[in-house]
Formats: structure tokens, sequence, C-alpha cells
């Protein structure tokens, strides 16, 4: 466990560094350096989350936060696709980029944006679909209120899932996985 503790830790650091990295390049408050602040703000704060979750075993939020880092990656690709000025312009006026069309039959939905990031980066399709099973109400979900006990399966509602701590290590992965791919893609977008 101390492991994948320390594998956020050193996230959560590197993002850090990134941030002051891309503030020196910059020097100013441009939509640029606004723009990274909020990514790497919610990703050190989801990195932070996933820390109490892992400890506490908490195996549906971290299903959870996966899925939220996920999301970083889509915001990011949204640039990649609308340019940094349009999506800041977008933030700022409370509007949605799934409101805009690319074309008269498609809109920049978050499949969308997926299938983009997911063009780029392999890994990023499966991570993607498994955590949206698990937020979403499904047999990933439902399995994770049982457990098996000596007279076979059994309800549990108790916070946490020990049993499932290998299962744990997998999702710690791929939270580093797409953490990575977060930190790539703003600096290609960015630097």
């Amino acid at each position: 466990m101390k492991e994948e503790i320390e594998k956020i830790d050193k996230l959560i650091d590197d993002m850090q560094m990134l941030m002051k990295y891309i503030y020196k390049q910059i020097n100013s408050y441009d939509n640029k350096v606004v723009f990274s602040a909020m990514i790497i703000k919610k990703t050190i704060d989801i990195l932070t989350t996933s820390k109490y979750v892992f400890r506490n075993y908490l195996v549906s939020v971290q299903i959870s936060l996966l899925r939220l880092l996920c999301d970083n990656c889509l915001a990011l690709e949204s640039v990649n696709q609308l340019g940094l000025d349009k999506v800041m312009e977008l933030i700022n006026s409370h509007q949605q980029v799934n409101q805009i069309m690319i074309d008269e039959e498609q809109n920049m939905s978050d499949g969308y944006l997926k299938r983009k990031v997911a063009d780029k980066y392999q890994a990023f399709d499966k991570i993607y679909r498994f955590a949206c099973e698990g937020v979403h109400f499904s047999k990933q979900a439902i399995s994770l209120a049982f457990e098996n006990g000596e007279n076979g399966s059994r309800i549990n509602v108790n916070p946490g899932n020990k049993e499932l701590k290998d299962k744990m290590v997998v999702i710690n992965n791929n939270i580093i996985v797409v953490s990575n791919i977060i930190g790539s893609m703003l600096k290609e977008i960015v630097l």
C-alpha cells in the first residue's frame, strides 16, 4: 500500500513542478497559464483524494475519481479541437463544449472527445469505459455491494472493500496512466 501512495505523491509533485515550469515559460496569467492551473489543480485535488480513498479501500469512489481524471483529458482534447481561446471563452460565458456542433450530425460530446483521446493514447479507451461502468449503475457497481462470506454472498454496505485491495492497485495504476496522459496533453497544448 505504501508504494501505491508514493506513486501518487510523485504524480502530485510532478504536477506542481509542471505548473511552475509552465508559468516560468509564459510568465503571465494568459489563457495558457489559467487553463493549465485549472487542469493541474483539479488533477492534484483528485490525486490527493485518491490517497485517502486507497487507504480506506473505497473502490467505488476510486473508480469515480478515475472518471474525473478522464474528464480532464476530455477538456484537454476540447482545446485540441477548438483552440484554447475558444474553450476559455466558453468557460467564461458558462457554456458547455458539448453544445458545439462539429458538423451537421456530430456535437462535441464526451464520446466524440473520448475517441479522439483514444486515437492518441490507446490505453485511454479501455480505462474510460471501465470508469464509466463503475460510476453508472451497472453490474460492476452492484458487485461492490456484496462480498463472499462463509455461507455464500452477503450484502456489504460498510465503507470500503478490503477484499478488493488487488483491484484497487490496478485502478491506482490506471490513475497513474491517465494522470500521465493529462501531463502529456497539457504540455502539447501550452508549451
